[in-house]
């Protein structure tokens, strides 16, 4: 028998009476106003608790093992260290509760709210949370392996160190979440979002990704071994050191990446030898006088000249151009800098075009026939590209300025 009955702990709560470590197990206290009420230790396995208010109560090493706690109202209560094995929250309201280091193994979290909670070190592993909301949640170094994520939002969240593996994460939104040395391991991740993620070195082998969504994504580093990327996007992701999957990897979509080790755009790839990135076979082998390379630094000032670039060159551009004429051969490219400036200059060719300084066009079109063309957030185009023979391929980041037209060839 608990050693109190319901209506006399629901008095001694009215009181601001502290319970702590009492025997509470199997006591019925459905929809009862707890809030605030210190519980700490107490042993409420089995209790039937739906609909209880335990707002701001302290649970702290608590026992609520099997408890009943559908639709009970958690939010910043204090779980840290309570064992809620097998518990049943689910729509439970834990906005903000500190639940850091609590035993939550097989417990059914469908459709609650865990906004800004705390589950540092917190044991899921098992666990079901689909729909569940963990948006700017902390779960660093927290178990999740084998849990049932499907759907679940963990916008802005921070599960760095935290472990996935063997989850089913699909159609998980982890949209500007942190996941930096996270394992993923054989999760099940169909059409889930890490756009703008924070996630060097996470850890997805043998996961599957097919339609996943990285654009924009940090993901240096990131260890994709064995994994399956069919339709997954990775425009704008950073992908320096990215450890690639082994396997073909030509259903992957993206019309560029950046390989640089900083992730500051220095270095990039476009989508023609992107899936030779990501599946760590091999960029594809570089066109003739590839090695050309020519660099135009900052204070040099070029006028009225008519610049050829070879086939495969690769070219950047620091300095001031003006009224220039520039033919680029095949799979050249061209990298107008930062402090790049082409000031009434026209662009000919098939070769690729990206922008972080400025373009303005001499005479309209300013570029013709160039394969690909990207503007950084940085970087701002004045003029008309007219297309070549197959489409070119278009990347606008947000921020850019532009004011241009698009002509189709012919």
């Amino acid at each position: 028998m608990p050693d109190f009955t319901p209506d006399a702990l629901i008095a001694k709560v009215k009181k601001g009476d502290k319970i702590d470590r009492a025997d509470l197990r199997g006591i019925e206290l459905p929809r009862a106003n707890l809030e605030g009420a210190s519980l700490r230790r107490c042993d409420l396995e089995g209790a039937v608790l739906e609909g209880v208010v335990f707002a701001r109560a302290n649970l702290k090493s608590a026992s609520l093992r099997e408890a009943y706690l559908v639709s009970a109202d958690l939010r910043e209560a204090n779980l840290e260290n309570a064992d809620l094995e097998g518990a049943n929250l689910e729509k439970a309201n834990l906005a903000g509760a500190n639940l850091s280091r609590a035993n939550l193994e097989g417990t059914n979290l469908i459709g609650a709210n865990l906004t800004g909670a705390l589950l540092t070190h917190a044991q899921l592993d098992t666990a079901s949370l689909g729909g569940a909301d963990l948006s700017g949640a902390t779960l660093t170094h927290a178990d999740l392996a084998e849990c049932y994520l499907g759907g679940a939002k963990f916008r802005k969240a921070d599960v760095s160190n935290a472990n996935f593996s063997l989850a089913n994460i699909e159609e998980a939104d982890f949209t500007e979440a942190t996941l930096s040395d996270a394992r993923f391991l054989e999760v099940q991740a169909r059409a889930a979002r890490f756009t703008r993620a924070s996630m060097v070195k996470t850890d997805f082998s043998k996961a599957n990704l097919n339609g996943a969504d990285f654009t924009n994504a940090d993901a240096r580093r990131m260890n994709l071994t064995g994994a399956k990327i069919e339709g997954a996007k990775f425009t704008g992701a950073k992908l320096g050191g990215v450890v690639g999957t082994g396997l073909a990897a030509d259903g992957a979509k993206a019309d560029w990446v950046d390989t640089s080790d900083l992730g500051d755009g220095s270095k990039r790839v476009l989508e023609a030898q992107v899936s030779a990135l990501l599946s760590g076979l091999g960029l594809t082998s570089p066109p003739p006088n590839r090695g050309s390379k020519r660099y135009f630094g900052p204070g040099d000032v070029l006028r009225n000249a008519t610049l050829e670039f070879p086939e495969g060159a690769s070219i950047e551009i620091e300095s001031l151009f003006e009224q220039c004429s520039i033919a680029l051969g095949a799979g050249t490219e061209l990298v107008v800098g930062a402090g790049g400036v082409l000031q009434g200059c026209q662009i000919k060719g098939k070769g690729s075009v990206t922008i972080h300084g400025k373009f303005i066009e001499r005479e309209s079109p300013g570029m013709v026939g160039i394969t690909q063309l990207v503007v950084s957030s940085g970087g701002s185009l004045v003029g008309a590209v007219k297309q070549a023979e197959e489409a070119t391929r278009f990347a606008f980041e947000p921020g850019c300025k532009l004011k241009m037209r698009i002509m189709k060839h012919g």
